[in-house]
C-alpha cells in the first residue's frame, strides 16, 4: 500500500543533489579568463568520439555523458561565483530567457543542482525550451514498460541485458516500502552521470538505460523493433528528461517540485509529485506536499494530497470517483490514523470527497497517468 511509512519516508528523499566540490573552474583559471559573477560568456563545443568538451578561449573542460551537443555548437554560459568557487550555468539564450521559462535551469559546476544531466538549448535549438515547457506526465514511459514485446528484443545480446535492467525498474505493489520508494525516486531524480561525476558508483536509472538501448538500436538491426518502438523510446526519455529539467529549474529558485512515476509489474504506474516552496527569511520550514494520482480497474481513479508540516503533522485530502471507494476510505480513516501514529506521525485531518479533484481535467490533458492507491491494504 501507499501508506504511512511511505508517506513519511518522502520527507527524507533528496530529489536533486547539490554538488559540493569544484568540478570545472578553479579560481586561478577564472581569474585568468577574466570571469565576473553573473557574466554571460559563449563557449564552443568540440565533439570527438562521442565525448563533449566546451572551450572558453584556451581553456576547456569535458561534460558528463548525456548532453546532446554537436561539434561547433556555441552555448551561452552564465558565470556563477558562490564564494566557495566558480562554475557555469548553461543559458538557453544570451539573456537567460527561454520560451515559457525565465531562468537557466541546466546547471553544472560549483554548488549547482547536479541532478540535471539533460540536453541543453543552443541559439539554434529548442531542446531545453521544449523540456521546460513540456506538459508533465509519463505516458510513453509507462506504456513502454508495459509493452510485452520488449522482453523479446535482442535475444541474448547486450541489448537484451539493457532491456532486462530497464524492466527491473518495476516493483510489485506489495513490495513497495520506504527504501524501495527512495530508490525509485532517487533513480529518476538523480542521473547516473551525476553519480559518476562525484566519483560514486553508477546505478541504473531509466533515462540512461533508454538512451543506451537507443544507441544499441542505431548499431544493429533487431527483429521486432519498428519505427514506432524507437519513437516510443525517444518520447519516454524526453518525459524523464523534462521532469529532471523542470525540477532543476525550481531548485535554482529554492523550491522543490519533483514529478516521478512508480512503475509496477502487477499494476498500472502511479504518479507522484513532491512539492515544497522556498523558505523565506524568518519563516518556519514550509510544509512538504505529496500528490498521488492513480487509476485502476479495481478502485477507479483516485487523487490523494498529503501535506506534512513541522515534520510530523499530516493532513490528507482524497478524491475518488467511485462512491464505494470513498465510503471505504471513511470507514478506514481511524485505522489509518493509528498506523500513522505508530510511525510517529499525527493525522491532523482527513477529508474525503466522492468527486474528481478540482482542476484535475487540466492535469489529464497533459497526459499524466497513474494507477492504484490501495485503500484496502
Amino acid at each position: 500500500m501507499l501508506g504511512p511509512d511511505i508517506v513519511s519516508a518522502s520527507t527524507r528523499v533528496t530529489p536533486v543533489q547539490q554538488e559540493t566540490r569544484n568540478l570545472w573552474v578553479q579560481t586561478p583559471v577564472a581569474q585568468q579568463l577574466g570571469l565576473r559573477d553573473g557574466q554571460i560568456v559563449q563557449a564552443v563545443a568540440e565533439v570527438r568520439d562521442q565525448r563533449v568538451r566546451l572551450w572558453l578561449k584556451d581553456f576547456s573542460f569535458e561534460l558528463p555523458n548525456g548532453w546532446v551537443l554537436k561539434d561547433g555548437d556555441k552555448p551561452f554560459l552564465r558565470v556563477s561565483n558562490n564564494g566557495g568557487g566558480w562554475g557555469f550555468l548553461i543559458q538557453a539564450y544570451a539573456n537567460g530567457q527561454t520560451p515559457g521559462a525565465t531562468a537557466a535551469t541546466a546547471g553544472f559546476g560549483m554548488n549547482h543542482p547536479a541532478g540535471l544531466q539533460s540536453p541543453w538549448q543552443s541559439p539554434g535549438s529548442t531542446t531545453l525550451g521544449m523540456l521546460l515547457t513540456q506538459p508533465g506526465g509519463f505516458e510513453s514511459f509507462s506504456r513502454l514498460l508495459n509493452n510485452p514485446a520488449l522482453t523479446s528484443w535482442g535475444g541474448q545480446s547486450e541489448l537484451a541485458d539493457l532491456v532486462r535492467r530497464l524492466l527491473q525498474q518495476r516493483s510489485a505493489m506489495a513490495q513497495i516500502n520506504p527504501l524501495s520508494l527512495k530508490r525509485v525516486v532517487s533513480a529518476q531524480a538523480r542521473s547516473v552521470e551525476n553519480l559518476l561525476s562525484q566519483g560514486l558508483p553508477g546505478e541504473d536509472d531509466p533515462k540512461s538505460l533508454i538512451r543506451q538501448i537507443l544507441g544499441q538500436l542505431e548499431q544493429e538491426t533487431v527483429d521486432g523493433v519498428n519505427k514506432e518502438d524507437r519513437s516510443e523510446l525517444e518520447k519516454a526519455a524526453r518525459e524523464l528528461e523534462s521532469a529532471q529539467a523542470q525540477s532543476a529549474q525550481k531548485w535554482l529558485q529554492g523550491e522543490l517540485s519533483l514529478h516521478v512515476v512508480l512503475p509496477f509489474v502487477d499494476h498500472e504506474p502511479v504518479d507522484l509529485h513532491f512539492q515544497k516552496p522556498a523558505r523565506k527569511p524568518n519563516q518556519e520550514e514550509p510544509p512538504l506536499t505529496v500528490d498521488i494520482h492513480s487509476r485502476s480497474r479495481m478502485l477507479g481513479e483516485i487523487w490523494l494530497n498529503t501535506t506534512i508540516s513541522q515534520g510530523t503533522g499530516v493532513d490528507l485530502v482524497m478524491w475518488a470517483l467511485r462512491g464505494d471507494v470513498s465510503d471505504m476510505a471513511r470507514q478506514r480513516a481511524n485505522e489509518l490514523g493509528l498506523e500513522l501514529a505508530a510511525a510517529g506521525l499525527n493525522l491532523q485531518s482527513f477529508q474525503i470527497f466522492n468527486a474528481p479533484r478540482p482542476l484535475a481535467r487540466a492535469v489529464e490533458a497533459s497526459g499524466t497517468r497513474g494507477s492504484v492507491v490501495d485503500t484496502q491494504a
